[in-house]
């Protein structure tokens, strides 16, 4: 995975049904990513968690929406 492959992961994201905000804070390797649950604001709610690429996909839209 390159650079600007990492980059384009990193930032906002929404769950597609309940409209929960993650914040993607780091790209580790092909499959895992470091992601804090956010407000609308951008304030962490939570501790880091560790998530599988392939999950924030399936679930999660790139932005706030």
């Amino acid at each position: 995975m390159t650079m600007k492959e990492k980059a384009q992961l990193r930032g906002f994201w929404t769950h597609k049904l309940t409209g929960e905000h993650i914040a993607i804070t780091r790209v580790i390797d092909f499959s895992t990513v470091y992601i804090s649950k956010v407000d609308l604001l951008g304030n962490e709610l939570g501790s880091k968690e560790i998530m599988l690429l392939r999950d924030v996909k399936a679930d999660y839209v790139k932005g706030k929406h």
